[in-house]
């Protein structure tokens, strides 16, 4: 008996019988041997087709790539060149801000008559520091120059001299009356650059006699340099340049990046017009290419800060900008090569094959079955929204991880058991009153419905449902339920409406307390103007009186909210200095308003060191200390007692008083904007809010005790760094 052959043996024998057969007769096998030929031709034909199209395709795919990185490179230049643009016409415009402050101010002009009148008015010369004191946290130093340029006050208080260029320009700045932003120059004393605004000062109450001139010197090491030389992303040759036409060269004003000692010494005249620095200066704006100072090749964006003589280079080396597009390129070839070769790898293999028709079954059913399902419970398994069902008696049938996240519950815990244990207790009969709707076949639209955390906390979940029916499309078999945690959603939204509440509440604060002065001074304009007529000279200085107190009652309001502003975005360096110090540095702030009132100041508690803006935490204690003395009432023996105490692991700073104290109801509104318990009481409500912002942005807190009303207060407050003064330190000054 024979044995069986298998299917593949039988094949390959009757291929043999029959190629024995072909091998016999000649027509047959010239036919054949001319289909191979015919299919070798096309298989050719198709190659061909096929590298044709991969080249092409390369060579398109290279081109758009180039030119897309290539606007990507220059709406970056763009982008990082109006940035700075515009942090540098910021610059200017709150430089000159801060001389508005000054300028046609009639308080501070009446200081500094007085001062030069007498300089020995220690009262005028401690006034005008108190002012000068402001501008030092933005400021390298501030001088007092009288009409001939000689310098009558200097803050800080070290003697510098004041450079023969500034001493000079102040007679013009007098004849001018305008305030004036001197532009970068070199220090004769000592080699560094400087800027400075030049604020001439009148005597505004007798006929606008000049006074002098106060200049504020700007040291661009710190205050400007930093933010045009930092380039937002990385890169080995990128930078900025900020230059001005001098004569008939472009000077550079900040120090290049390859360069050394060359601000305001670096110079190319305009002569070279293909440099990106001559471009500028010669009113060019946009994308431009050419050698930089170096003579090398660079793309940059060149524009004018607006008003100003400066022009502005963003720009990098071409060879940066061309090496990833080049690396591209042999990318390209490297991967084209591969097509080709693998292209004629297939053709090769179809060539081989081409006579031979095998099919497999790859795939079996049950195997195709089994993959569905795996992957149907994956699906719902590992998805990322919570997905639960139920059963039609509302027992939980099936909890993905993502619920177990939501709920803290893990699944075998709740299989089984009614869905009202995922609903706060409170709110379980109303949510379950829903759901039965859902046996009616009613679906679930984005409905909010809170879960509870085994944790405690209650997040809220937009859900979404069906309900899955029998065949007959009536019986409820399960319903499967969606849900998105929309806590943190819901969080922002009431953060966002309080934030809105809060913006208008401040508006209408703001206006209407700018409004007040103003309607003040509109009112008595029109009675001084009636008692000039009258030259009534009493009711004259009367109406003055209230003019100026409005004047300066909105003054103090806008430099206030101009501090408040500040916080948080313009810092000065954080340093360790003794409470003891900063304590003095702000009664000599207040030392007026003590001695008027005769308060006893006194500095109990540990010795402490605080860590932080040194010029903030003098507001700080400047404004608690003023407050504690505007409230003491008519305490016959006032004392303000000023210390440091641990308590709850940390340590806490207070200002405690014997005044008029606080009501308990009334304490939470202290911190608020404009609040004033007292509406008829001295101040614009921001000194508190302003302590407020400070201690917060330290990463510490402030609150207020108070027994009642009559029985003092104490205002405490804790940083985030403050810790106990060591042994040796205890004196440092």
């Amino acid at each position: 008996m024979k044995p069986r052959m298998n299917a593949e043996e039988h094949r390959a024998r009757t291929w043999a019988e029959s190629a024995d057969e072909k091998l016999s007769v000649p027509g047959p096998l010239n036919t054949h041997r001319q289909t191979e030929r015919r299919a070798a031709y096309v298989l050719i034909l198709i190659l061909a087709f096929l590298a044709a199209g991969i080249v092409t395709a390369g060579y398109l795919y290279y081109r758009n790539y180039e030119k897309q990185y290539r606007a990507e490179v220059e709406g970056q230049l763009s982008a990082i060149a109006g940035l700075k643009v515009g942090e540098l016409a910021q610059f200017r415009k709150e430089r000159l801000a801060d001389a508005a402050v000054l300028f046609r101010n009639v308080s501070f002009s009446a200081l500094i008559r007085r001062f030069l009148e007498n300089p020995g008015d220690a009262d005028a010369q401690h006034q005008i520091q108190a002012w000068i004191g402001k501008y030092q946290a933005q400021y390298d130093r501030v001088y007092l120059l009288d009409t001939r340029g000689a310098t009558r006050m200097s803050a800080p208080a070290a003697p510098e001299p004041v450079d023969a260029i500034i001493s000079r320009r102040a007679s013009e700045i007098l004849r001018s009356e305008l305030v004036t932003l001197q532009d970068f120059y070199r220090n004769e004393h000592n080699q560094r650059i400087y800027l400075a605004v030049l604020v001439p000062i009148f005597d505004e109450r007798n006929g606008g006699r000049p006074l002098g001139v106060v200049v504020l010197r700007i040291d661009p090491e710190t205050y400007l340099y930093p933010f045009i030389s930092h380039w937002p992303i990385p890169s080995r040759t990128a930078e900025t340049l900020l230059i001005r036409r001098d004569g008939n060269d472009a000077l550079f004003l900040n120090e290049p990046r390859f360069r050394t000692n060359t601000a305001l010494n670096l110079r190319v005249p305009l002569t070279k017009l293909q440099r990106t620095s001559v471009q500028a200066v010669l009113g060019r704006e946009g994308i431009v290419e050419g050698p930089d100072y170096r003579g090398v090749p660079v793309i940059g964006y060149v524009g004018q800060v607006p008003d100003s003589p400066w022009f502005l280079v963003a720009r990098v080396d071409t060879s940066e900008v061309n090496a990833p597009v080049r690396e591209r390129w042999w990318e390209i070839v490297g991967l084209g090569g591969l097509l080709l070769a693998g292209a004629a790898g297939a053709t090769g293999s179809v060539w081989r094959r081409q006579n031979m028709r095998v099919y497999r079954e790859r795939y079996r059913a049950a195997e195709a079955l089994r993959e569905t399902k795996d992957y149907l419970e994956n699906l719902i398994n590992h998805a990322n929204a919570p997905i639960v069902v139920w059963d039609p008696q509302f027992r939980i049938t099936r909890f993905n991880r993502a619920f177990e996240s939501l709920t803290g519950l893990p699944a075998g815990d709740v299989m089984g058991r009614s869905l009202e244990i995922l609903f706060p207790p409170g709110q379980a009969g109303a949510t379950m009153e829903m759901l039965r709707k859902t046996l009616a076949g009613e679906r679930l639209e984005t409905v909010e419905i809170d879960i509870l955390h085994t944790g405690g906390p209650v997040r809220t979940v937009l859900w979404n449902s069906a309900t899955i029916f029998a065949s007959g499309g009536k019986t409820p078999v399960a319903t499967i339920a969606q849900g998105q945690d929309i806590t943190e959603r819901k969080r922002q939204e009431r953060e966002l409406q309080q934030k809105n509440e809060e913006l208008a509440r401040f508006t209408y604060t703001v206006s209407h307390d700018l409004k007040s002065p103003l309607v003040t001074i509109k009112t008595f304009l029109g009675y001084l103007e009636l008692d000039a007529r009258n030259q009534d000279a009493a009711r004259m200085d009367k109406d003055l009186g209230y003019i100026r107190g409005a004047a300066d009652k909105m003054s103090r309001l806008l430099d206030e909210l101009l501090q408040l502003s500040r916080v948080g975005r313009k810092m000065n360096p954080f340093v360790d200095a003794p409470l003891e110090a900063v304590v003095q540095e702000a009664l000599d702030l207040v030392a007026g308003r003590i001695a008027a009132r005769g308060v006893t100041v006194r500095l109990t508690g540990e010795p402490v060191l605080l860590h932080g803006d040194r010029p903030r935490l003098v507001d700080v204690l400047q404004n608690l200390v003023d407050n504690a003395v505007k409230f003491l009432g008519e305490q016959p023996a006032p004392v303000v007692e000023i210390g440091a105490e641990p308590a709850g692991g940390e340590m806490v700073i207070y200002v405690r008083d014997n005044g008029i104290g606080i009501d308990p109801r009334h304490q939470h509104k202290l911190f608020g904007l404009f609040e004033k318990l007292n509406s008829g009481a001295e101040g614009t409500g921001i000194g508190l809010a302003l302590a407020r912002r400070i201690v917060e942005v330290h990463g510490g807190r402030i609150w207020v005790e108070s027994a009642g009303l009559g029985q003092g207060a104490t205002f405490r407050f804790t940083l985030a760094q403050t810790k106990r003064q060591p042994a040796d330190k205890e004196n440092v000054p």
